[in-house]
């Protein structure tokens, strides 16, 4: 695969940021995933936002269904960082923060308040979307298709609709309202968990249900970024030259 997105080259650096930016530098990284937002969405964007040149690698579920065994877990997105794998999105994208963010925004795990604030907010963005996935993927989650009749399925997806999921988009709400400056976790610029957050509202919620306004303007001020708005621009060239 093909790189479709090269970070710019560093400027400025300062002494507290040289080894960031040194990884950035040394360090060859390869995201798997499919061709499709899901999971890889918000790591794509964590990296572009970390300035983290990277190969995209997108399979095809023939592709995957060859490489699935050899996978940890069996399952993508699969983060290479000089050979080593890493896996579960969440713990990649505090790598990401971690590794190569000299911005000290993304993940900022020298404090250690803030960044268990963003882990739980990481936690809750999986909380809210668990329902819907169990009853999307059922068999997936152990549970043979015999169990969800056309009733019981219709009836479990009203109630995620229309009481769980209003629940949970109102933790971000009053999350959003506590915040100094407007990112979720109180960070002077995005987390992980605002990556996060904003692509599962965009990609995954926003189809299906409006968002209250200030969670849709937390989404537009995410794929506002430049960075962010950037690699989606370049990202809708690559599919359209594809076909």
């Amino acid at each position: 695969a093909l790189p479709i997105w090269t970070a710019r080259p560093p400027l400025s650096p300062s002494v507290d940021r040289l080894k960031c930016m040194l990884r950035r530098r040394l360090a060859r990284v390869r995201l798997t995933y499919f061709d499709i937002n899901g999971l890889g969405e918000p790591i794509r964007l964590a990296l572009v936002l970390a300035d983290m040149s990277f190969t995209d690698e997108r399979l095809t579920r023939e592709q995957f269904a060859d490489v699935k065994s050899q996978l940890r877990f069996g399952q993508v997105p699969c983060l290479t960082v000089n050979g080593d794998e890493y896996f579960q999105s969440s713990a990649i994208l505090r790598y990401i923060g971690r590794a190569f963010d000299s911005s000290g925004s993304l993940y900022p795990s020298g404090n250690l308040a803030v960044a268990a604030t963003i882990d739980a907010l990481l936690d809750a963005c999986t909380d809210m979307v668990i329902g819907k996935k169990v009853f999307t993927y059922r068999e997936r989650f152990g549970f043979p298709e015999a169990v969800f009749t056309p009733p019981v399925l219709e009836s479990i997806q009203a109630k995620w609709t229309h009481e769980t999921l209003p629940r949970h988009l109102g933790f971000f709400v009053h999350c959003l309202a506590q915040s100094p400056t407007g990112w979720v976790a109180g960070t002077h610029g995005p987390s992980v968990a605002d990556v996060l957050l904003a692509s599962v509202l965009r990609n995954d919620i926003t189809p299906i249900a409006p968002l209250p306004p200030p969670l849709a303007d937390l989404v537009e001020r995410v794929y506002s970024l430049p960075a962010v708005a950037a690699f989606k621009l370049a990202e809708a060239k690559l599919a359209e030259a594809k076909g």
